[in-house]
């Protein structure tokens, strides 16, 4: 059993947190950031997670440099292409990778990877909401919760509903979380699910292809949804 650990949040966390202004010369500032701090910062939370999951292995969890929904949605995360990563992070990154075990998958993010590789008993540790649309057991807080099929299924399509203004996908316009959850309470199907969330976009006048685009950005891959032969992962298909 594995404690899987989405390392690229604690990593940018842990640098940011470890980052400070320098002034080099009159006039001319820049950023730098202590490593050491950054380390010590990333060690603290991998050591919480292990007093809360004692049986489990450590395993980090790292995204590629590609990610696939780029060519799906070319809009996705480009409101983040303005923002900067912290000072030191990739020292950082490289160091986590040699000090610990490290997964990742080519031309994915590390939720995905997160969603592909857990098995039964191992923990998604995460502070990712999107990782609510993967069934099985989750930290949450200082505790451990398990999220069910349903619950996953009914994560995902709210999901699809409501969109990523993080992300940058928009979902289906005028659909908030109040108004996906009155959308999807009453099905108890992913196949209901999926026509409830055809309707409310066909009412907000998108097409089917739209809708299944955004669920595709929206879409966390289960296990089983990804080919490792040809490293790349299987594309969300409506329920039939």
């Amino acid at each position: 059993m594995r404690a899987l650990i989405d390392a690229d949040y604690f990593l940018y966390r842990s640098a940011a947190g470890s980052e400070y202004e320098f002034e080099m010369a009159p006039d001319v500032w820049t950023y730098l950031c202590r490593i050491t701090d950054a380390k010590d910062s990333f060690e603290a939370e991998i050591n919480r997670i292990k007093d809360i999951t004692p049986d489990h292995e450590i395993a980090l969890v790292l995204g590629d440099r590609t990610n696939f929904r780029y060519a799906i949605y070319p809009e996705y995360k480009s409101n983040r292409r303005k923002y900067r990563r912290p000072a030191g992070y990739n020292a950082l990154r490289e160091w986590a990778i040699e000090a610990w075990s490290a997964l990742t998958l080519p031309n994915v993010e590390g939720d995905d990877v997160l969603g592909v590789m857990a098995e039964e008993g191992d923990v998604i540790v995460s502070r990712d909401k999107d990782l609510r649309t993967i069934p099985g057991l989750h930290l949450d807080g200082e505790g451990i919760i398990e999220v069910n099929q349903w619950e996953a299924d009914f994560n995902f399509y709210t999901q699809v509903l409501t969109g990523d203004a993080t992300d940058g996908y928009p979902g289906c316009k005028g659909v908030g979380a109040v108004g996906a959850r009155k959308i999807l309470l009453a099905c108890r199907t992913p196949e209901e699910m999926w026509l409830n969330t055809l309707i409310a976009y066909d009412k907000a006048g998108h097409s089917v292809e739209y809708a299944i685009q955004m669920a595709r950005c929206a879409r966390i891959l289960r296990p089983g949804e990804y080919d490792q032969n040809k490293q790349a992962p299987i594309l969300w298909c409506p329920p039939v």
